[in-house]
């Protein structure tokens, strides 16, 4: 991807961490729909023309995002998909721009969790709906910064996803909401609650529903813990 260009849709934290991460390897060019100014500042045309197309967008913006960007891509665009959730999102770039490759990823790191290096940070690769040259060249790329490849179907995807990340996202939304704060007292395991609580507040709102609506099988992890919560509510009660 040396000397390639990259398009970035969306200069949240996300895609300003992308742009970062990439600007030592080729020209990125950034799209922000506010308008914001950013070092890599492109407008939607210059994005679209780009080599390769990284939509850093919640997963409800993807269709009316697409379909305004379709007519303005180069036909060699390929789309290299990052979304937290892998069904929906492949099917739904299937769908819209079907005549362009498509790379399905999942980075299960971000500007929180790796703020100075990618070394050791996984991540997935779905090959089996990816185009076999792109997603080969991704996965070199990837492991030239030290990252971990994992590769793995979209539907191994979301199902490890409803729980690694919708049951923990469920659980740190919740314990953020409750106000959880530092007490004198504390013992190394409610430091660990304190910990994931504060993570929470820095995840967008966007990025939470997307986790929890964009995957079906969230809903079922969501309700199963609910379920023991309540059972065992019920049995200290008796």
């Amino acid at each position: 991807m040396m000397k390639n260009t990259v398009g970035i849709i969306g200069a949240g934290s996300f895609g300003i961490f992308m742009a970062k991460q990439l600007e030592g390897y080729c020209q990125v060019k950034l799209y922000s729909h506010s308008g914001r100014s950013n070092p890599w500042s492109a407008t939607i045309e210059e994005v679209a023309s780009c080599d390769y197309l990284i939509p850093c967008i919640p997963l409800e913006a993807y269709r009316t995002m697409l379909s305004m960007i379709k007519p303005m891509l180069k036909t060699e665009t390929a789309i290299v998909d990052i979304c937290s959730v892998k069904e929906e999102s492949v099917r739904l770039i299937g769908e819209i721009l079907p005549q362009h490759a498509v790379v399905a990823t999942h980075p299960l790191f971000g500007p929180e969790s790796a703020p100075d290096s990618l070394a050791g940070h996984v991540l997935v690769l779905c090959p089996e709906v990816s185009d076999p040259d792109h997603v080969a060249k991704v996965g070199e790329f990837a492991k030239s910064l030290d990252l971990k490849v994992v590769q793995m179907s979209i539907q191994e995807h979301d199902k490890e996803m409803a729980v690694v990340q919708g049951l923990t996202f469920f659980i740190a939304h919740a314990l953020r909401d409750l106000g959880l704060q530092h007490q004198r007292l504390e013992t190394p395991s409610f430091r660990r609650l304190l910990h994931l609580s504060e993570l929470e507040a820095l995840h967008s709102e966007e990025l939470f529903y997307t986790i929890q609506r964009g995957n079906p099988r969230t809903a079922e992890v969501r309700d199963r813990f609910i379920q023991k919560l309540n059972k065992l509510n019920a049995a200290i009660e008796e």
